[in-house]
């Protein structure tokens, strides 16, 4: 046990010594602070941009979706039958307003030439 003890000593010892203690001067937290705004580029702000996106789409997707389940009409749905009889009655109503145009008695005469 006495020798790995001395050779996590050594370890730790050689550890020091390849990485030495940053002595801390009036313009580090200056220094530091440039490095970590030197790495927010244009890429970087675009992923927070774009996850943010994201983000926001699903919930805007789920909110839709939960109005839409919440809201659903109740009426029922329109049949075949009904559209062919929305269709029918609209295509009666034209053509009784055509023929009502071209004859009956209420037509007028053409004038009379001086």
């Amino acid at each position: 046990m006495i020798e790995n003890e001395s050779g996590l000593s050594e370890f730790f010892e050689r550890y020091r010594a390849s990485c030495p203690d940053i002595e801390p001067s009036t313009n580090f937290m200056p220094l530091l602070w440039q490095k970590i705004e030197a790495r927010h580029n244009f890429w970087f702000i675009f992923r927070g941009l774009a996850r943010t996106g994201a983000a926001a789409s699903a919930a805007l997707c789920v909110l839709l979706l939960i109005l839409n389940l919440v809201t659903a009409p109740q009426l029922p749905a329109p049949t075949y039958t009904d559209a062919l009889m929305a269709d029918h009655s609209a295509e009666n109503l034209y053509y009784m307003e055509a023929i009502r145009g071209s004859s009956g008695p209420n037509q007028q005469t053409a004038p009379a030439s001086h």
